[in-house]
């Protein structure tokens, strides 16, 4: 009788086992996130002026217009770059992250158009360079070859994909302020790269996959 009711007992622990789920593991993500090289803003008030890279005291992102009686003046446009992507990258992803909270000074909450900057030749995209209002204004091609890129608005505790395109060695990007936003409007953060380990990221960012 007991030796019956062991191997009742046995069978059961049995069904029990075979009955529930096999762990998975579940694959890793693969992707590299990549930091910004540089941030360089392009103001209209000092068109010769070529400004410093931001990146490597503050990080200040700045982009802003003045409008008066339908006049736009005083434009600071914001150029983010990319440097050093590796020839194997693809698919790659420009992304904005901020912790909540996170402070980003404002004027309304502008739209900003997105473009790239000499898509399609890395090789000008490099700091110290002599970019400045004047360079790019008014627009010329090859500089803003392929136009618009995306739009986006900036916000505390946002995470979000601005588009992707085709990797390059290097990308840079310019954002201003949307040509129908007819209102003066400005939007102002300091970018935070943790070189590290990437921790508090706050900011632009870009991801490819591998």
């Amino acid at each position: 009788m007991r030796s019956s009711i062991t191997t009742l007992g046995l069978l059961a622990l049995f069904s029990l086992s075979s009955a529930a789920p096999t762990p998975i593991e579940l694959a890793p993500r693969c992707g590299t996130t990549v930091f910004p090289t540089f941030l360089q803003q392009l103001t209209e008030t000092s068109p010769s002026t070529v400004q410093a890279n931001t990146l490597s005291t503050t990080g200040d992102f700045h982009v802003s217009q003045t409008v008066t009686n339908g006049v736009v003046s005083n434009r600071i446009y914001q150029v983010v770059a990319f440097e050093n992507i590796p020839s194997t990258a693809y698919g790659c992803q420009l992304n904005v992250v901020f912790p909540a909270s996170y402070p980003i000074t404002s004027t309304g909450t502008p739209t900003l158009n997105v473009t790239t900057l000499y898509n399609g030749s890395p090789s000008s995209i490099t700091y110290p360079n002599n970019w400045s209002w004047s360079t790019f204004y008014p627009p010329t091609s090859p500089p803003f070859g392929q136009g618009l890129f995306d739009t986006v608005t900036f916000a505390p505790g946002q995470s979000a994909a601005i588009n992707s395109e085709v990797c390059g060695q290097n990308l840079a990007f310019v954002f201003e302020v949307a040509s129908w936003v007819g209102v003066s409007s400005s939007v102002e953060f300091n970018e935070y790269v943790n070189l590290l380990n990437g921790a508090g990221l706050a900011g632009v960012y870009l991801t490819y996959g591998c």
